[in-house]
């Protein structure tokens, strides 16, 4: 029987023009592919880089050093965002000027609060990051723990430093700009005249001419955190040296502010284009003016009693100079009227100027009630130990090192992104 024979499959060799255009078409593909993931490359850098120029970058530039502490934009978006919450939308801007110094006082409290023994436990941080409903980021950690801090201090140790019964003075006060009226008004007082009626006419200081000079109950040693700004005067002490119903001797306080004072001039030379060349002294009452204007006449150095006198503080850095009459340059029409009236040489008569700041003056108070222990009512009690707090903190921020590094560009791009994100 014949041998049956296994069937030989015959294998197909490609040609070399096939394995040529295969190898091409292969090619081909390859660089197809590296393309593609090229262009997929470059599509998400450009995305990537989109993203992180946009939405990252502008987050991390710094916006506010504290003591050596950089505060990036991130930290000053979200703290604009918290202190304009439940505000009209017209206020962001207005707010956006002072984040930076209310991350200052927040470090400011979380940084001496302990020296009173006063901290905040994690606990209550978060207790209060729960009940405001805001997330557990280190703003609203700060803001949290400062508030916190704040209610304990005022509670746990200010509020120690404030008796509820003090020697207190019923106080009227007014403020002259010299001793001979303040002779003149202390004889009118002490005869029985109006106080108000004389504060109305006499008194230059704002704050007690606003009250008509009855400045009420003022508690010892804490009056000066009542007076607003002529609280570090002798105001401050002046009553408690009284009796009831006396009144003080006039008391000079070189410290406070009026908006009087009184020019003497004097015109140096003259030209027919500048006009009159004029030089000036500036003081704080008629009384000085006139005694100035006196030693000018007599001879003495006018620059000299530049120096010592006048409190006008830019002519005085130029020996009293104030310019020439006829260059435009002279923009206080008292002085100018007085110098276009003089011929050179001459000096003129005083003059009270209205709109100029000057400091100094006599008080003259009186008791019109006296308490040697009597009740702090509850509002003043607290408003004392408020002003404590707030002096305290103001102390302590005024030792710090504090640099703004935000641009006006990144401050309105940050205000735009909180008002947007209001809708």
């Amino acid at each position: 029987m014949a041998k049956k024979h296994d069937k030989i499959e015959v294998k197909h060799v490609p040609t070399k023009r096939q394995l040529s255009r295969h190898k091409r078409q292969e090619r081909i593909q390859h660089i197809m592919y590296i393309s593609i993931a090229a262009f997929a490359l470059l599509l998400f850098g450009f995305l990537g880089w989109g993203l992180w120029s946009t939405q990252i970058k502008p987050f991390q530039q710094p916006a506010a050093r504290i003591n050596d502490v950089t505060y990036d934009m991130r930290y000053y978006v979200q703290s604009l965002d918290l202190y304009t919450r439940n505000q009209d939308p017209n206020q962001i801007a207005t707010v956006a000027n002072n984040v930076i110094n209310y991350i200052q006082y927040n470090q400011a409290v979380i940084k001496s609060a302990p020296e009173f023994g006063i901290s905040a436990t994690n606990d209550e941080i978060a207790d209060a990051l729960k009940n405001a409903g805001v997330p557990n980021s280190p703003v609203y950690r700060d803001a949290a723990e400062s508030a916190i801090l704040t209610d304990k201090l005022l509670q746990n140790h200010f509020d120690k430093e404030v008796p509820y019964g003090v020697e207190q003075v019923d106080t009227q006060a007014l403020f002259v700009e010299s001793q001979d009226i303040a002779d003149k008004v202390r004889a009118r007082a002490a005869a029985g005249d109006n106080f108000t009626a004389l504060v109305e006419e006499y008194s230059l200081e704002p704050i007690t001419k606003t009250v008509s000079g009855n400045l009420g109950w003022l508690p010892k040693d804490f009056a000066y955190l009542l007076l607003g700004s002529v609280g570090s005067s002798s105001l401050k002490d002046i009553p408690f040296t009284l009796q009831a119903g006396e009144v003080s001797q006039p008391t000079f306080d070189g410290t406070v502010t009026k908006s009087l004072g009184y020019w003497v001039v004097q015109v140096t030379e003259t030209d027919t284009t500048r006009g009159n060349h004029v030089r000036g002294i500036l003081t704080g009452s008629s009384h000085d003016a006139e005694a100035i204007r006196q030693k000018i006449v007599d001879g003495e150095d006018f620059t000299e009693l530049v120096k010592s006198y006048s409190q006008d503080y830019e002519s005085a850095g130029l020996g009293g100079d104030i310019g020439w009459t006829g260059e435009a340059t002279i923009s206080n029409r008292v002085v100018l009227g007085m110098a276009m009236a003089l011929a050179v040489g001459d000096v003129s008569q005083p003059a009270a100027d209205s709109n100029a700041s000057t400091v100094g003056g006599f008080w003259v108070v009186k008791a019109a009630a006296k308490d040697h222990n009597r009740t702090l009512d509850s509002n003043t009690r607290q408003t004392l130990i408020n002003a404590l707090f707030q002096n305290w903190i103001s102390e302590k921020m005024r030792t710090d090192t504090v640099e703004t590094l935000l641009t006006d560009e990144q401050k309105s791009w940050a205000i735009n992104l909180v008002d947007k994100k209001r809708g």
